[in-house]
């Protein structure tokens, strides 16, 4: 058995984990109680060879779904399962209006706390107003007094205003801590997943428009909502991560589908960009502002070890790539004045993403599991 203050940690997409005979999306199959016994039976044995101490699942239909499948890897007196509601609020495990998040947690390590973030945080306006650049030039106090002296920034952007206030799948944020070891820092692990790339679907009011013609271009639209909208939770999210790891030394963790690669805009908002370390005199990857707040991708942190590049959770349009991630602050980074763990291995499960199959046995993502070693910085 590991240091039990070493920490594994996995995300895992269960793809529609959901009780047999009940109602899923509005064209899709319900399982029978045949198939949904064999996805409790495939998903319990992968859980089994993740081992790790806290899973992040996406994709949960109802939380007695995931009772089931603890009770069919009789792991259930190992873990505590956490929902984005209270099981005990009600006589019947909750089942809530869609897909879900939910986490797992291994003792010894034990949820001091949980909560669902379901608004947006009051900080979070996406608004720019309409100005011209001669009006900001004998106004420039009218933008952020941090901006660079250069007033391009702030007149390239036309009028935008986004008006979006709650995610659409809520994150789960737990805080644990180590109930053997009174050394080891509370943390937290947000639960995450983000709008998908695939195109949402237009209203009726403008698929059948009588004078303008969107429909022609559903799928242009489409594809900007849910830019938009996942744009806009990985800002908020950003927002929140921001108030708990400014100006602290707060372990954080945030894993889920993302839906979307480490490279791109959302990630580059959720991790808020931090510096990493090229060699052994920089200080790039010691404590400062960015670091403060920022989160490490994972597979950043494998693919800078590794000689191979084969790394994909999911494959979306014949195009595989990393979108299911686990993020963590400079606490987790091997560089970092603040750490308390470091990087040791990131891997991700992915062989059974090629045959899923149409019954939806087995998930279409891979399911991505990170080792951490507790590795104090003072400890040298």
């Amino acid at each position: 058995m590991s240091n039990s203050r070493d920490l594994t940690v996995a995300s895992f997409n269960l793809l529609n984990l959901q009780l047999p005979n009940t109602a899923m999306y509005p064209n899709t199959r319900r399982y029978t109680p045949e198939i949904y016994n064999q996805k409790l039976t495939w998903t319990a044995n992968i859980i089994k060879q993740l081992d790790a101490d806290i899973i992040g699942f996406q994709e949960l239909w109802s939380a007695k779904c995931l009772v089931d499948v603890f009770e069919k890897a009789n792991l259930s007196d190992d873990y505590t399962l956490v929902f984005i509601k209270d099981p005990d609020a009600g006589a019947d495990l909750p089942n809530w209006d869609g897909i879900a998040v939910a986490m797992a947690v291994r003792k010894p390590w034990q949820v001091e706390n949980w909560k669902r973030h379901k608004d947006f945080p009051e900080e979070l306006l996406l608004n720019k107003r309409d100005r011209s650049l001669q009006e900001l030039q004998n106004n420039p106090d009218l933008v952020d007094e941090t901006e660079d002296e250069d007033l391009d920034s702030a007149h390239e952007d036309e009028e935008i205003h986004v008006d979006i206030k709650k995610f659409s799948r809520s994150p789960l944020e737990v805080i644990l801590k180590n109930a053997d070891r009174d050394d080891v820092p509370n943390f937290h692990v947000f639960c995450a997943h983000f709008k998908s790339k695939r195109g949402s679907r237009l209203d009726r009011e403008e698929y059948h428009h009588p004078t303008i013609d969107f429909k022609s271009h559903k799928d242009a639209l489409g594809a900007g909502l849910s830019t938009i909208r996942r744009t806009a939770e990985a800002t908020a999210l950003r927002i929140i991560l921001n108030k708990i790891m400014k100006d602290t030394n707060t372990p954080v963790i945030v894993l889920g589908d993302l839906n979307d690669g480490q490279f791109s805009n959302t990630l580059a908002i959720l991790s808020n960009q931090p510096d990493f370390r090229w060699y052994a005199d920089s200080t790039a990857a010691a404590s400062n502002n960015r670091n403060d707040t920022g989160l490490f991708p994972a597979i950043n942190l494998q693919q800078l070890r590794s000689l191979k590049d084969t790394y994909y959770s999911h494959e979306y349009k014949n195009v595989p790539e990393v979108i299911d991630h686990v993020l963590a602050s400079e606490e987790f980074y091997d560089y970092s004045n603040s750490r308390f763990w470091s990087f040791r291995d990131m891997h991700i499960l992915n062989d059974h993403t090629d045959d899923h199959g149409k019954d939806k046995i087995k998930s279409d993502h891979g399911v991505v599991r990170v080792r951490f070693d507790w590795n104090k910085a003072e400890d040298e």
